[in-house]
């Protein structure tokens, strides 16, 4: 019997809508969904370590999913963790403040939290995308993996996910997409 091939999730993705968002990218409703395909995904792909951020949405449900497979992580920030808790995180209805405490105390704990010296500009997040692909890469696996967890597209210049997708394609990772909108039939 052949052995199962492991592999490293590089991720990221949406953040929950604002309560007076225009578009719907990532409806606070379905968070339940999304965190429950999360976790099937990870088991499916037999992923081993998890290197994403920890913004409000995606990757606050992507960070807790792999703590329930018992996956290690790792969280990079692109500023002091304090910051990026105001700025993407506690910016948006539900309690993903408490969430987010609860991983970076783990994550400081473990030594398993990496936070970048940037400005808080645009190209902060650029750089901590380029570190969350770097970080992935740097972690031995046979298969190395972007999950993807968006509406399908991009919202045009400064859509940090598409970024990512790019990024990681030209970095030889398999794209793995999860959705943040239930397609009508």
């Amino acid at each position: 019997m052949q052995a199962s091939v492991q592999s490293v999730a590089a991720l990221a993705g949406r953040r929950v809508d604002s309560e007076n968002a225009e578009y719907q990218r990532f409806p606070e409703s379905e968070c339940v969904h999304v965190a429950k395909k999360l976790l099937n995904r990870f088991y499916k792909e037999k992923v081993k370590h998890l290197v994403c951020s920890a913004a409000c949405g995606a990757d606050i449900l992507a960070l807790e999913a792999a703590e329930k497979a018992c996956i290690p992580t790792t969280i990079v920030l692109p500023f002091d963790h304090v910051l990026f808790r105001k700025l993407s995180v506690s910016d948006r209805p539900g309690d993903w403040g408490q969430r987010y405490d609860q991983l970076i105390k783990k994550a400081l704990e473990t030594g398993n939290l990496i936070e970048l010296e940037c400005d808080n500009d645009p190209s902060a997040f650029l750089i901590a995308n380029k570190t969350i692909i770097k970080t992935a890469k740097s972690l031995k696996s046979l298969k190395k993996l972007a999950f993807v967890v968006w509406e399908g597209k991009s919202r045009g210049e400064g859509d940090y996910t598409a970024d990512f997708l790019r990024l990681a394609k030209a970095n030889g990772f398999e794209k793995k997409s999860v959705l943040t909108v239930r397609r009508s039939t």
